[in-house]
């Protein structure tokens, strides 16, 4: 006979009663009133608690019920989810790094995942998220100041997606219809990828990208996408098109025209910090520590040259352009007009 079966009925029956009660109602419970209410001593409850908490918390690594001087609770909701170091982490992070994006009409939002979140996981592991909260801060540096249009959107737009249908809204003061391919995070802020399209034969363009907060009296229409085919076949298609027409971005600008950019390197220090970051999805960077260079970096296949521009000259002469021409040229023009109209009368 097991062990199981040689527990006295009453034990075994008020062992399950325990553990009825903690489910209906977590707690806390006094160890005295609940040892009175059971007819036994606080001494063979606790040993009651303790059998519990090692056939269920020991054994499948999760508090399902806590023991506190004097008192005991059940957490079986909360023990749902058992982290280990590092996914605890990073859903920190994450639920931080999401905190600033949803400012506005979306903080209720943001307190009901919270909350939710919170309901699933340990109270060790709650107290800890709660306590670096205190300690962790993120830039809102560049982050557009009308936010809520985000989260009214981008549902809307996943949707459109999901569904294979059009959407509809007023850009530049036109109201335009698009066929939603995908949607980019960069520089703090949505951008929405996709095709224009004409309103009487819903055809569409090449693909093109606006900023989400831009955008005014989204949704979704009755209307489908022009690509035919099955909705995961579509899905494919549009993924797979998105992801190339941003792989020849740089951040956030697009142009028309494929450009390889090759640009020196000659500050070490600079060298050492552009060869820490991914600017580019296939950028390649060579050390060359040779004539006053130290070293090289490509963006191979990119269209964005205006984001390129800004970043040449964001490192200043730490850095020259050296292809194509025609670039570098105008680089070298806009160097010559900011000296004589910005900062000549302040040599």
């Amino acid at each position: 006979m097991s062990k199981v079966h040689r527990i006295h009925a009453n034990y075994r029956d008020r062992l399950i009663e325990i553990i009825a009660e903690l489910l209906r109602d977590p707690g806390p419970h006094s160890i005295r009133d609940k040892a009175e209410r059971y007819g036994i001593s606080q001494e063979k409850l606790r040993k009651d608690l303790n059998y519990l908490i090692s056939k269920l918390n020991d054994m499948n690594q999760r508090e399902y019920i806590i023991r506190r001087r004097g008192y005991y609770e059940g957490n079986f909701v909360r023990a749902v989810v058992n982290l280990s170091r590092e996914v605890r982490l990073y859903l920190f992070l994450a639920l931080q790094q999401l905190r600033p994006m949803l400012k506005g009409g979306g903080e209720k939002a943001y307190q009901a995942l919270l909350n939710h979140v919170y309901s699933v996981l340990s109270e060790e592991d709650v107290r800890r998220l709660k306590d670096w909260s205190h300690f962790y801060f993120v830039s809102e540096y560049g982050y557009p100041l009308n936010r809520k249009h985000f989260y009214q959107s981008l549902q809307e737009v996943f949707d459109s997606i999901r569904l294979n249908r059009i959407l509809r809204f007023h850009h530049n003061g036109k109201i335009k219809y698009f066929d939603p391919y995908a949607v980019y995070y960069a520089k703090h802020t949505f951008y929405l990828i996709g095709k224009t399209i004409m309103e009487s034969d819903f055809s569409g363009n090449k693909l093109v990208h606006m900023r989400l907060d831009r955008i005014r009296h989204l949704e979704r229409t009755i209307h489908p996408s022009p690509e035919r085919g099955k909705k995961e076949e579509v899905w494919v298609y549009k993924q797979n098109h998105a992801q190339k027409y941003i792989e020849r971005m740089l951040e956030a600008e697009q142009g028309q025209e494929k450009t390889d950019y090759v640009i020196r390197i000659y500050d070490r220090k600079a060298f050492e910090r552009i060869r820490e970051k991914q600017w580019h999805p296939k950028q390649e960077i060579h050390a060359i520590d040779e004539g006053g260079v130290a070293g090289e970096i490509i963006f191979p296949d990119t269209t964005s040259w205006l984001e390129v521009k800004k970043w040449i000259l964001g490192w200043g002469s730490a850095v020259e352009l050296m292809k194509p021409a025609e670039k570098r040229k105008e680089i070298c023009e806009e160097i010559k007009m900011m000296y004589l109209k910005r900062y000549r009368g302040g040599i």
